[in-house]
């Protein structure tokens, strides 16, 4: 029996539009964005709408103003035992590719130091820069899915928004998590994609927006960040890490791993490694205050 695109849509797009916004905790001035683009052969796809029934999508808005959707941490735990799959199994994509003039800086780098007032913080990312002198490229970098997941966080920044700007979290089939920040508003560029919203499933390779320079920078790059559970609750457990924490002043601690480290951050880290000025487990040199 020949099933039609334009059917498999009509029956698809409403169960994945409800089954991922079933319990919302509270209600935020303006409304969820625009259900991103779904994948008209998820149907054949082991991650299915079904995989979202009874999560919980909570909104926040940050000092700033930018609201944020994301699923709660319990919601995140039980997505993350239903669609968990080996690295073995798994494809991997570089979050960035054909695009000229991929590099890295060593001021983007995990753990490199940061100036932040009186005090320095350290950079829990690594920071892609796409274009000669971090200006706006002329055409728009796409900025794709490194790994089949879904999106648990949702950020839109208003025009003052000091912090990471437009930004999205996948939870990947590998368990990690991987953060996208400063990426491009929809007025950046004509025509631009909408950035995924929570409970989207993507697939490996599959767009996600734009490389920017939303949020706390005024150069377009991507900053990119990977984070376990497992470092998450060594962190939790460490006075290192929560002096770190009281020092840095900007974020709290999320499990974050440096992107580059193999051990660490997975097959990712190897992709990365061969962007311009890349190397396999290379940090910063962040310490802290005495």
């Amino acid at each position: 029996m020949k099933i039609h695109l334009s059917s498999i849509n009509k029956i698809i797009l409403p169960i994945l539009t409800a089954g991922a916004v079933l319990m919302p905790a509270n209600t935020a001035k303006d409304s969820l964005p625009v259900q991103h683009k779904f994948y008209t052969d998820i149907i054949t796809n082991d991650i299915t709408p079904k995989t979202l029934d009874g999560l919980k999508i909570v909104t926040d808005t940050n000092f700033a103003g930018g609201i944020i959707h994301h699923f709660d941490t319990k919601s995140i735990q039980v997505l993350k035992s239903r669609i968990k799959k080996p690295d073995s199994l798994l494809t991997f994509k570089a979050p960035i590719e054909n695009a000229p003039n991929i590099y890295l800086e060593p001021f983007g780098y995990f753990f490199a130091n940061r100036p932040n007032g009186p005090k320095s913080r350290p950079h829990m990312g690594l920071d892609v820069f796409i274009s000669p002198y971090s200006r706006k490229p002329k055409n728009p970098v796409l900025i794709q899915a490194p790994v089949d997941g879904v999106v648990i966080s949702h950020k839109r920044a208003r025009k003052e928004d000091n912090v990471i700007g437009n930004s999205i979290t996948l939870l990947g089939r590998d368990g990690r998590r991987y953060g996208f920040d400063h990426m491009a508003r929809p007025d950046d560029y004509p025509d631009s994609i909408p950035l995924p919203t929570v409970g989207t499933i993507l697939k490996a390779g599959d767009p996600i927006g734009y490389a920017g320079a939303t949020g706390e920078t005024s150069m377009w790059h991507l900053h990119f960040t990977v984070m376990t559970d497992e470092a998450l609750e060594k962190q939790e457990k460490s006075n290192y890490w929560k002096t770190l924490a009281s020092q840095a002043g900007y974020s709290e601690l999320k499990g974050q791993v440096n992107p580059l480290n193999r051990k660490e951050a997975g097959p990712i880290a190897e992709l990365l490694g061969q962007y311009r000025g890349g190397k396999i487990g290379l940090i910063g040199d962040f310490k802290l205050d005495k």
